[in-house]
C-alpha cells in the first residue's frame, strides 16, 4: 500500500469518515511514530508507520465491511465523546455490544430521532456525505404554528441562511396537530445536501419552532416501523447496492 493522506487511510479502515478524521487531528488525539499529528495534511505509509488513536494502535488490516441501520433516539449525541458527558449513540446498549468500529453517515442532532446509517466503508460514508451527490434525506418534522404559502414556495426554491443558499428542499403540509394552547404542523420534508441543523434552520428562518423531527428516509432506504429507538440492524442486499447507486460506486 502507497503512502496517502492520513484522513483518507482511516476512511478506508472504516473507523470514521474524513470529516470525522480532520476533527481528530484538531483535537490532537492523533500519532504517527509517537509524535501527536497537528497538519491537516500529512501522509502515511501503513506498511512503516505506527497510527494510534488516543494512544490506541491503529492496525493497517482493513475489517470486514459492515452496513447498520440506527433508529436514533431523542437526547443522544451522533458523536463518540462528549465533553459534556451527555450520552452518545455509542454508549447506547446496543451498539456497546458490536466489535467493528464504525463511522455515522453524516450527523443526527440532540433533538433529532429515527434513521442514521453506520458503516466501516469509508469510501461509500464519504460520498454519501458529499454535497456533490445530493442524496436525499427525509424527515417528519413537527413545528409550531403553519407555514404559509410564499414560506413553502421559498422553501421549494432555496433560501438564503447564514452559510449560503440552501439547495431546493422538497416539502408537503400533513395535518394539523394540537399543541394544548397553540396548534402546530406536520410536515414531510426532503433535503438535499448535509449541512448542519438544516431543517431546523429552514423552519426557524420564518419564525416557526422544531418540536419533533424525525428522519424516515436516507436515499431508497426507509426506517422500519418495527425498528425500536436505540436498536440497529444490518442491511440487506439489496439496499447497501441502492446506497453504493446514491454514492455512483
Amino acid at each position: 500500500m502507497e503512502p496517502m493522506r492520513l484522513q483518507k487511510w482511516i476512511s478506508q479502515l472504516g473507523i470514521a469518515s474524513r470529516r470525522e478524521a480532520e476533527r481528530w487531528i484538531e483535537e490532537g488525539r492523533l500519532s504517527i511514530n509517537g509524535e501527536i499529528v497537528t497538519s491537516q495534511g500529512l501522509k502515511v505509509d501503513p506498511n512503516v508507520d505506527e497510527v494510534r488513536l488516543d494512544g490506541k494502535l491503529l492496525e493497517a488490516k482493513p475489517p470486514p465491511r459492515v452496513y447498520w441501520l440506527l433508529n436514533k433516539p431523542d437526547q443522544v449525541l451522533t458523536t463518540r465523546k462528549d465533553p459534556g458527558d451527555r450520552e452518545t449513540i455509542f454508549d447506547l446498549p446496543k451498539l456497546q455490544k458490536v466489535g467493528f468500529t464504525v463511522a455515522p453517515v453524516g450527523r443526527l442532532d440532540y433533538r433529532t430521532e429515527g434513521l442514521l446509517l453506520l458503516s466501516n466503508d469509508g469510501e461509500l460514508v464519504h460520498r454519501l456525505c458529499h454535497p456533490k451527490y445530493k442524496v436525499p434525506r427525509h424527515y417528519h418534522a413537527l413545528i409550531s404554528g403553519k407555514l404559509s404559502h410564499d414560506a413553502e414556495k421559498a422553501i421549494r426554491k432555496g433560501v438564503e441562511l447564514e452559510d449560503g443558499l440552501t439547495l431546493p428542499a422538497d416539502i408537503i403540509y400533513a395535518h394539523g396537530k394540537n399543541l394544548g394552547k397553540s396548534k402546530g404542523s406536520w410536515y414531510f420534508i426532503t433535503v438535499y445536501e448535509g449541512r448542519n441543523r438544516l431543517v431546523r434552520r429552514l423552519f426557524e428562518s420564518f419564525g416557526h419552532k422544531v418540536i419533533r423531527l424525525i428522519r424516515t428516509g436516507f436515499g431508497d432506504i426507509k426506517l422500519p416501523e418495527e425498528l425500536q429507538p436505540g436498536d440497529y440492524r444490518q442491511l440487506s442486499a439489496e439496499e447497501i447496492k441502492l446506497l453504493k447507486k446514491a454514492a455512483k460506486l
